[in-house]
């Protein structure tokens, strides 16, 4: 086959088409070797062409002129050429002379050199090809891949993506690699397919080729709930399709590696970001990183996820976070900032936080095995005697990470983001480039959040310098993490097809089958902790009864700012349907923009809860049933506990450590930890003490619990109030519970509003499914007297039916759910994984 140009080769794409794969399927006809009509002639016979040859054969030359093509070509609408054969993966490429053709199959010949060499032919182990490619490269080229960037890509989440942003000039420095949460849906994906397709063009036409790894945080779509609502399913089948689901959304968006799922272990209720990870016990933890991770990763041949393929054109690594234990940081505050840079473990449980990522990461439910990758924490894993590694973030500590490399573990580790220049913990006294040297020698592949080669450089000197690797040892350490992240890529087929296709991207964004299992898992995440007298039952509602329905504010998240609107706590038109409906009045906005990262502007009035009221007295007098969705108890600064509020860098000095509370009115922590265990050591040698006692705090959200009571005041006598619960954390019943006839939970954050399976199931077309994947502490004194790193260890509260809100209940039309799921996971939590700790 000559050498193709790319107008030759576009010229003959449909002649291609016509004659390749119909001799390969049918058995005549020859590919013409220039794009002419005339068939070249019949070549001798070959072996079995999908073998893989012998390392040794490489670099191998291109088929002769006139040899058989079975492959066909044809140009997308998005402007890259697709190559397809029978028996061979997808190639998709902007430069179509890198095709190049061995034994009658196309290959893409990225380094230009006209030959086909081992890491580029597909036919070899992903583990053998990323190999070959980091041995062929310098120490200087396998530290290009060494970062984990891309924010300067979309600028800022929620942007549209931009293809003149400074992405394709870092990746033309050689940047491989980043976070976009560009969060692509119907509205958005064409344009985020456009920016992708066009940092992967400025990639192939590099040195090696070296395509881009795009990543994303956790966003959601087809209205499936996010992790943390989704573990109240205690249901492996749903855990597995929602894994599918997503990633099959991504990839077609150009996405190929989640910078998730968070499986913190988190034993400590007050925690702020336990919304974003799944629950407190190891059990449930591990087989969510089973399922969800497995059902990611693999490629599956049908809707129900049945048939594992393995690794495909599908599939989207995961990344999981946060190794290791996030999940017990002391006071719950957030650990992008330094107030919460200490994760404790006064009960001696360590281990309990490694089981999602031994027993779970490397034992998926999936052909793929194991996990892709992880992200280290920002925390300090605190110990006097420094019994879990070095007193420093985890992206810096060789002890902890060596866990998992002891373990047999050969995967990427990435740093969470900023831990060079922002969380610093235990590392403030060294410079950029020697806190970057400690990050590579406790084996870090990527760090997070930049790009800064000259920063790699002067890191690599200094590996020699003051960690005593040789020049051999320092340029071979770069090159084992260049090989983790080139198999990462290969895993996902960046360097087969790294582009997008519109068309397939709008299919699978409409698809009915993704919409309709959205709703079973967001109907299956609801929980019913309290139905008294059976007002909701298999029975449904009678006649067409009054009912007010509450409006909620809805407001933007990290991944998706927007100007908060009110919405009806339930789907309005199938309210309509069942009710008469009475509801709120809103007034006009009295708020002002304020962005989670930037200034108010007052110039820009939005919407507050405050501007909801409820009706008038004659409004509700005849009212059977009182629907009102609120809110559990929110913390003022969000879970940092000191000054500066949520911060993504250090905390403002000086700090005020403040409790974080579980409760609407106001909470004075007296019962709290005199003296904490974890802190900064002082100049005089001291360590810092961050207790909180004696300190007061009331939740943001206070009225919400008014609004109830207000609400069950002016009702009349026999109207049934429901009331609906959106929290992140654990609650204290005991305020709102009287008041209240059915409470239906839900731990949600960045999923769908929910408002049309709450609607089932108060309409009674649902029965409830979910369970508390989370204790519900009888008050604030129980959850002082636990112990943050060991879960399902507090007083929980019991309701006036007698129903205790402990792990593992929940109700349903017939009563207390009592099934395989509480079987299985009411066992006793778990405290050391199965696959051995190696320190």
């Amino acid at each position: 086959m000559a050498k193709l140009t790319r107008r030759n080769f576009l010229a003959g794409s449909a002649l291609v088409a016509a004659a390749g794969l119909a001799a390969c399927n049918q058995g005549g006809g020859t590919a013409p070797a220039d794009g002419g009509s005339e068939p070249a002639p019949e070549p001798e016979p070959a072996g079995d062409i999908f073998a893989a040859p012998d390392a040794s054969a490489y670099p191998i030359d291109p088929d002769a002129e006139g040899t058989e093509a079975l492959w066909t070509s044809e140009q997308t609408r998005d402007g890259w050429t697709r190559v397809t054969a029978d028996g061979a993966p997808e190639l998709g490429i902007q430069d179509a002379s890198k095709i190049i053709q061995v034994n009658g199959l196309a290959f893409k010949d990225l380094n230009g050199n006209g030959k086909l060499d081992l890491y580029e032919d597909w036919r070899q182990p992903h583990d053998v090809r990323a190999a070959a490619l980091a041995e062929m490269m310098s120490a200087e080229d396998a530290m290009l891949l060494m970062w984990h960037g891309g924010d300067e890509a979309f600028g800022g989440p929620g942007a549209a993506a931009d293809p003149d942003a400074p992405a394709h000039a870092l990746c033309i420095q050689g940047s491989r690699a980043g976070v976009s949460r560009l969060a692509s849906d119907l509205d958005s994906y064409a344009t985020d397919i456009a920016w992708i397709n066009e940092v992967q063009a400025v990639c192939e036409d590099s040195a090696y080729g070296v395509p881009y790894l795009n990543s994303t945080d956790p966003y959601f779509i087809f209205g499936i709930p996010d992790p943390v609502a989704l573990a109240a399913t205690m249901d492996k089948d749903i855990w597995r399709k929602a894994g599918m689901w997503f990633a099959r959304a991504w990839r077609a968006t150009g996405v190929r590696c989640d910078l998730g799922p968070q499986v913190d272990v988190y034993s400590q209720p007050i925690g702020c970001r336990l919304s974003g990870s799944v629950c407190e016990d190891p059990a449930v933890n591990r087989d969510f990183v089973k399922y969800f991770g497995g059902g990611m990763q693999s490629t599956w041949a049908d809707d129900e996820a049945t048939e594992d393929l393995g690794w495909g054109k599908d599939s989207v690594a995961i990344m999981l976070k946060h190794y290791v234990g996030e999940g017990s940081v002391e006071g719950g505050r957030n650990d992008h900032s330094n107030p919460g840079a200490y994760n404790v473990f006064p009960g001696d449980n360590f281990n309990a936080h490694l089981i999602p990522f031994l027993d779970g990461g490397l034992n998926l439910e999936s052909k793929t095995g194991q996990m892709a990758a992880i992200m280290s924490c920002y925390g300090i894993a605190f110990s006097e005697d420094e019994e879990y590694g070095e007193n420093v973030g985890m992206g810096y500590n060789k002890k902890g990470l060596g866990i998992l490399r002891n373990a047999g573990w050969d995967g990427m580790i990435t740093t969470d983001w900023g831990i060079m220049n922002s969380q610093i913990y235990g590392v403030e006294k060294l410079t950029e480039a020697e806190r970057y040297a400690k990050m590579v020698d406790a084996t870090v592949d990527q760090y997070g959040g930049g790009f800064s080669p000259e920063i790699g450089k002067e890191a690599m000197q200094i590996l020699v310098d003051k960690y005593g690797y040789s020049q051999e040892e320092m340029e071979a350490r770069m090159k084992e993490s260049a090989r983790r992240v080139a198999k990462v890529m290969m895993d996902v087929d960046l360097f087969e097809n790294p582009y997008s296709d519109r068309s397939a991207a709008k299919e699978i964004l409409e698809s009915p089958a993704a919409a309709a299992f959205g709703m079973e898992a967001a109907e299956k995440s609801v929980v019913m902790l309290k139905n008294k007298g059976n007002v909701l039952s298999a029975a449904g509602i009678e006649g067409k009864p009054k009912a007010y329905v509450s409006q909620r504010l809805v407001t933007g998240s990290f991944m998706d700012n927007f100007d908060p609107y009110f919405e009806m706590s339930i789907n309005e038109e199938i309210a309509g349907q069942y009710f008469d409906v009475v509801t709120d009045n809103i007034g006009e906005p009295s708020g002002i923009y304020t962005p989670m990262f930037g200034e108010p502007d007052p110039t820009r009035t939005v919407y507050q809860k405050g501007d909801a009221s409820l009706p008038s007295a004659e409004e509700l007098k005849d009212v059977k049933y009182a629907i009102i969705g609120i809110n559990a108890p929110k913390d003022p600064n969000e879970g940092v506990g000191g000054s500066g509020g949520m911060g993504m860098g250090m905390a403002q000095d000086p700090v005020e450590y403040l409790p974080i509370t579980l409760q609407y009115r106001t909470y004075t922590a007296d019962t709290a930890r005199e003296v904490s265990i974890g802190g900064d050591l002082l100049e005089d040698g001291t360590r810092e003490n961050r207790s909180y006692r004696g300190k007061s705090q009331t939740a943001s959200n206070e009225s919400d619990l008014d609004k109830v009571i207000a609400l069950r005041e002016a009702l009349p006598e026999d109207a049934k109030l429901i009331c609906i619960i959106e929290a992140k954390r654990p609650m204290v019943f005991s305020e709102l519970e009287p008041y209240c006839d059915v409470i239906l939970m839900i731990y949600n954050e960045f999923a769908t509003s929910f408002t049309t399976a709450i609607a089932n199931i108060v309409t009674c077309q649902a029965e409830p499914y979910g369970v508390l994947s989370l204790q519900q502490p009888k008050n604030m004194e129980t959850v002082e007297a636990q112990l943050e790193d060991v879960p399902r260890d507090m007083e929980c509260y019991v309701d006036s039916e007698g129903n205790t809100y402990d792990f593992c209940f929940g109700l349903n039309w017939s009563g207390v759910i009592d099934d395989e799921r509480t079987k299985t996971y009411k066992a006793a939590p778990l405290t050391e994984p199965e696959t051995p700790v190696i320190m």
